[in-house]
C-alpha cells in the first residue's frame, strides 16, 4: 500500500509542471493580445485611458505631457493629410519624384505651380514643405494669396500643437529681377519668407521662440536654372520644421 501511494504522488508531482506552464502560456498570450490591441488605438483614445490611471494611481504623469511620442514619419503623414483636407494641392515626396527628373509627370507637377513637395532633412524626425512658386504667391509678388491661408493655419496650429520648431526660407531662380519694388532676388526671396513667417506668427500665434527667417536667393537651387521647369522649382518657399530637442 505504501509503494502504491509513494507512486502515486510521484506521478501527480511529475504532471504539476504542465499547470504552471499552462497559466505561463495563458499571461504570455494575453500580454501580446494587450500589446496589439494598443498599437491599433488613436491618441484620443490613449489620453483617456491614461487620465483614468492619473486619477487613482498617482504615479503616472501623462497629463503633463498631454501626447503620445509618435514616429516622425506618422507625424509628417498627419500633417500632409491635414493640408490636403483643406487644399487641393499635389503632395509629394521629393526624393520619390526627383529619381526620374524631368520626365513628362514630373514637368507637369512643377510646373502647375501647385505642387507641395514633402523632403526629409538630415536630421531624424526633421522635414520640410516646399512651396510650388504660384501656390503662395503671383508671380513677382510678396503678398500671399488668400488660397494659401487654410494652409499656413495647419502648419500654425502644427507648430503650437507639437515640439517643433520652423525655419522659413525664401529662395528665387537666377533670372534678374525686373521691377521697381525689389532690387534683387535676395529682397524678393526675403519678403516672401517674411510674408510667410509673418502670416504664421500674427494670425497663427506662433510664438516668436519657434520661427526663423532666411533669405537665399538664386544661391541653393534644387535643380539647374537651364531649364523652365528647373526655375519653376527653385523658386520656392521652404519651411523647415525641426524637432526640438
Amino acid at each position: 500500500m505504501a509503494r502504491k501511494k509513494k507512486k502515486a504522488e510521484s506521478e501527480g508531482g511529475s504532471a504539476s509542471w504542465m499547470v504552471t506552464f499552462s497559466d505561463l502560456s495563458t499571461l504570455l498570450l494575453t500580454f501580446f493580445v494587450l500589446l496589439l490591441s494598443m498599437s491599433s488605438l488613436n491618441e484620443k483614445a490613449i489620453r483617456s485611458t491614461f487620465q483614468n490611471f492619473d486619477k487613482t494611481s498617482g504615479i503616472l504623469f501623462f497629463k503633463e505631457r498631454q501626447k503620445v511620442r509618435k514616429n516622425p514619419d506618422m507625424v509628417m503623414q498627419d500633417l500632409i493629410k491635414s493640408v490636403k483636407s483643406v487644399y487641393i494641392a499635389d503632395v509629394r515626396r521629393l526624393d520619390e519624384v526627383s529619381q526620374t527628373p524631368w520626365k513628362k509627370d514630373f514637368k507637369l507637377l512643377v510646373s502647375s505651380g501647385n505642387a507641395l513637395l514633402v523632403k526629409k532633412r538630415w536630421s531624424p524626425g526633421d522635414f520640410s514643405f516646399i512651396f510650388g512658386d504660384q501656390l503662395l504667391f503671383e508671380s513677382g509678388s510678396a503678398t500671399l494669396k488668400p488660397s494659401a491661408y487654410p494652409i499656413l493655419d495647419k502648419f500654425a496650429r502644427f507648430l503650437n500643437e507639437a515640439s517643433y520648431k520652423a525655419y522659413v526660407d525664401g529662395h528665387t531662380d537666377d533670372v534678374p529681377i525686373k521691377g521697381p519694388e525689389f532690387s534683387s532676388n535676395e529682397d524678393l526671396a526675403l519678403a516672401r519668407g517674411y510674408a510667410v513667417l509673418n502670416y504664421l506668427s500674427t494670425q497663427g500665434k506662433v510664438p516668436s521662440t519657434k520661427l526663423a527667417l532666411a533669405s537665399y536667393g538664386d544661391t541653393q537651387p534644387l535643380a539647374p536654372n537651364n531649364t523652365l521647369e528647373g526655375r519653376q522649382l527653385n523658386r520656392r518657399v521652404e519651411i523647415i520644421f525641426e524637432k526640438i530637442k
